[in-house]
């Protein structure tokens, strides 16, 4: 396997002057599978961001793919994000207006995708993740469980190297929960992503590789 993602001395602070990534030095091989946990304010959602490209560091070097992402302007990162890494946040953010074919679907006309591809891609992707049947329901009338595979269906539209999942058992009830794991759990199994879990909770089903624990902004544990 090759290194797909690594920090080198990576800080990033917030605009009152408090570290919330503390010197991070990080390196994820391909198809590793890494659940990064912590309490609240440990660093796990400015570490998504810094991989994702959403936010650069105050200081350091963030390579992801073997680019330099740090280096990025917003315009060239969001590039690069939507062709190489699906993300699942907490809340989905899907469209309320887009019905959910449609939701699925943006990231691919975003990339300038043909239209008939894109229809195409979308409808194997629904069926794969078996919510074909809401595919033309609104964002409103889905359940949660139902919200949340949706989204994961948007972040694997693209069939990204990398997978970015936050807190996406947040909110769920212990049976949504429990079908979510499943369902994660098989994409992991079939897929050939690099994926990264961020989370509270570092015993939520789901088959990992290895966890690192994060307090304020530092790796404090790393369970290979």
């Amino acid at each position: 396997m090759s290194e797909i993602i690594r920090l080198v001395n990576v800080v990033k602070m917030l605009d009152e002057g408090r570290r919330v990534i503390n010197g991070m030095n990080l390196s994820i091989q391909e198809k590793e599978r890494v659940a990064v946990c912590g309490a609240p304010g440990s660093g796990k959602g400015a570490l998504m961001r810094l991989i994702g490209g959403m936010e650069p560091p105050s200081a350091g070097k963030v390579f992801v793919l073997g680019q330099a992402v740090h280096e990025m302007d917003a315009d060239k990162a969001a590039v690069f994000r939507n062709r190489n890494i699906g993300i699942v946040h907490r809340e989905p953010g899907l469209m309320e207006r887009l019905n959910i074919f449609e939701n699925v679907l943006l990231p691919l006309a975003i990339q300038g995708i043909p239209l008939s591809q894109r229809k195409q891609a979308v409808k194997e992707q629904l069926k794969t993740l078996g919510i074909s049947h809401i595919a033309h329901a609104y964002p409103a009338q889905l359940s949660a469980y139902e919200t949340r595979i949706v989204s994961i269906a948007r972040a694997l539209i693209n069939q990204p190297k990398i997978l970015l999942l936050y807190e996406v058992m947040a909110g769920l009830s212990e049976r949504d929960t429990e079908q979510s794991t499943g369902v994660i759990n098989a994409i992991f199994r079939y897929g050939n992503y690099t994926v990264l879990t961020f989370s509270v909770n570092t015993n939520n089903g789901l088959h990992m590789d290895k966890t690192i624990l994060l307090n304020h902004g530092k790796i404090q544990e790393d369970r290979s």
